[in-house]
């Protein structure tokens, strides 16, 4: 009677050796890094990048639900007080921007735990096999017109979101009929986006005609002004350089007149400053830059120009001088 027992107990035991072990279905997510490249906010556009979602499912050897249900939630990061727009941040300055699953941002990405949308797809478990995957391209875009966002340290910056704890993805194994909606599920895991966007320093400039007006003999001087409109970077410094012009030097000026000879000129200086005591050059030969910080926004910069009186009266004409203006920064 024992040895009976004990010869069942063991072919009990090899029974039980050749079913597989239970399989747990689990899916998951992860996301290259999304970065925004090379901003410029004084252009007035916006700018883009992209990163791949890549989200996997798998199944166990012996399964009755062959489909997946999984929603990829983004919710609110660290540097947001909303998902539309959305806000990277360099520590008190904010960059806005916006994320989505698809190239036109509608809808764009959200969590079920704001009442967003998030992304929602349905992975098949293959023939062969016991693992799927899909890649979902995510685009991300910053907002027009933020004009006044701000490098730091007079160098390219940085701006970043975090999401921790609010990266997560709910999923929900099934046999056949419709999907479970996603604001039935339980977010079960989570992931770690990287969002970046680099803003740049960048200066846009324009000049307006600089006119002596007319007169005859010139036996007192003549001054006058003209404006360049500099837009910069908030907070990037810049400087701007005038050269000698098309007939002379920055120390020596010259107007020519058109259509005369490379001697018949009227001598002229330009300066930075109302009081005409500084020259503007390049720097050299005892001129100077004009130097400011940029704010963002379109800034008028006076130039200052004079005439010195002529002993000798010029031959008549009109008088003209092309001078190049190049802003460093």
């Amino acid at each position: 009677m024992g040895r009976r027992c004990l010869l069942a107990l063991t072919l009990l035991l090899a029974f039980f050796a050749c079913v597989p072990a239970a399989q747990a279905q689990t899916c998951s997510a992860a996301m290259t890094p999304l970065a925004i490249n090379s901003v410029s906010p004084v252009r007035g556009t916006s700018y883009t990048g992209s990163a791949t979602l890549t989200v996997t499912c798998t199944w166990g050897l012996i399964n009755l639900a062959p489909n997946a249900q999984v929603c990829v939630n983004l919710g609110t990061g660290t540097n947001s007080t909303s998902q539309n727009p959305r806000t990277l941040g360099n520590g008190s300055n904010r960059l806005q921007y916006r994320i989505a699953g698809n190239a036109g941002y509608s809808p764009l990405w959200g969590s079920t735990a704001t009442s967003t949308t998030p992304i929602s797809l349905v992975l098949t478990q293959p023939a062969l096999g016991t693992t799927a995957s899909a890649n979902i391209t995510i685009n991300a875009q910053t907002l027009a017109s933020q004009f006044t966002v701000p490098t730091v340290g007079d160098a390219a910056t940085t701006y970043t979101e975090s999401f921790a704890g609010v990266a997560t993805l709910a999923y929900s194994y099934y046999l056949l009929g419709s999907p479970p909606a996603c604001s039935t599920l339980t977010p079960q895991t989570t992931f770690t986006p990287t969002i970046t966007a680099s803003v740049i320093n960048d200066c846009l400039i324009s000049a307006n005609t600089m006119n002596f007006g007319t007169t005859g003999l010139i036996t007192a001087e003549r001054r006058t002004t003209s404006l360049l409109t500099v837009q910069c970077t908030n907070n990037a410094s810049y400087r701007i350089a005038l050269n000698g012009g098309s007939n002379g030097t920055v120390t020596a000026r010259n107007m020519l007149r058109s259509g005369g000879t490379a001697t018949q000129v009227i001598p002229y200086q330009l300066y930075t400053d109302s009081g005409y005591s500084i020259p503007w050059g390049d720097g050299t030969a005892g001129t100077a830059m004009y130097s400011a910080i940029g704010n963002g926004l379109a800034q008028p910069v006076t130039v200052y120009g004079r005439v010195a009186p002529q002993a000798t009266g010029p031959v008549p004409g009109t008088y003209n001088d092309t001078v190049q203006a190049t802003i460093y920064f």
